[in-house]
């Protein structure tokens, strides 16, 4: 089996994969773009504006910083209310009955993240900086805590969503609900060998995507296959190491540090191979144990035979 959509969105007239030219310049802004499945309905979407770290036939690399300001949805009914927090029955309806979404303002927040973007595959890979609430109050370097080891933790997390296309200033894609993440450093995803090892993945929303078969918003099919996706990428992970490089966390940590919209082309290149060469020099997260977090994620987690 190979990495399928399950369903295709509405992208504009002349749109082109990732990873096919002409490239993005490192430091223009485009806008990340996700439209939901039934988008023509209420023509509600996400919209980010990041900027573009790196682009070539690898791949493209972008940066939201925290702050940011950003188009977001929400449900009528429920305007002050985060989507994820609308209760399933009520978000998951059959499409005659679905409720309206709007367009809101928003805002990003955390310490920002990095989003890498293999081609031509339905998923992203996202390295997101949050502050760090177990770091002790003084645990500083240079009297920065951004930069500061334990102040600022990283998180690597697979985003399942179609895959992207791209215009000369946006790229658009479809949040598949499903999200795998790795919480815990006994189990992280890099190995002291240079592995990638899956064997500390969590699928997380697994109660939302069940919820979106079983109260009739899509059909059980796409569920199914969304979940096989999933499955599949973590049997493949090694075919998808450039996405998964551990440099990443360190450009993600350093952009974390510099002002939004600082970025030039000084911090990181694409060379002959679209690989990027990006300054070192960040101090290394101090590991931090995730079991709290780990706990947090909803029960009924797809329990995946690791082999």
């Amino acid at each position: 089996m190979s990495l399928r959509d399950p369903f295709t969105i509405p992208t504009p007239p002349q749109d082109r994969a990732v990873g096919q030219a002409p490239f993005w310049d490192p430091g223009q802004t485009v806008t990340w773009t996700f439209r939901r499945f039934d988008f023509d309905r209420d023509l509600a979407e996400a919209a980010r504006p990041m900027r573009v770290i790196a682009d070539g036939p690898d791949g493209a690399v972008l940066w939201l910083a925290g702050g940011t300001p950003t188009q977001e949805t929400r449900i009528v009914g429920w305007e002050e209310t985060n989507a994820h927090d609308v209760p399933l029955k009520a978000r998951f309806r059959p499409l005659a009955e679905a409720p309206t979404r709007i367009n809101v303002d928003g805002t990003w927040r955390g310490r920002g993240v990095l989003k890498i973007v293999p081609p031509e595959v339905p998923f992203s890979v996202w390295v997101l900086l949050k502050d760090d609430e177990a770091a002790a109050p003084d645990d500083t370097v240079s009297g920065d805590a951004v930069d500061a080891p334990g102040r600022v933790r990283a998180e690597w997390y697979i985003n399942l969503e179609a895959t992207h296309a791209r215009t000369d200033d946006a790229l658009f894609t479809s949040d598949h609900i499903l999200d795998i993440t790795f919480p815990l450093a006994s189990l992280p995803l890099h190995t002291g060998d240079s592995r990638l090892d899956p064997a500390g993945a969590v699928f997380k929303d697994v109660d939302e995507l069940a919820a979106a078969a079983n109260f009739g918003a899509w059909p059980a099919e796409w569920s199914e296959l969304i979940r096989a996706n999933g499955t599949e990428l973590l049997d493949r992970l090694g075919d998808f190491r450039w996405a998964f490089d551990p440099e990443w966390e360190t450009v993600a940590r350093r952009l974390a540090g510099e002002s939004a919209g600082s970025v030039g082309d000084d911090d990181a290149t694409v060379g002959a191979d679209g690989r990027v060469r990006a300054e070192l020099g960040a101090a290394s997260a101090r590991e931090k144990s995730f079991d709290q977090e780990h706990r947090s994620i909803p029960n009924g987690c797809y329990d995946r035979q690791f082999r």
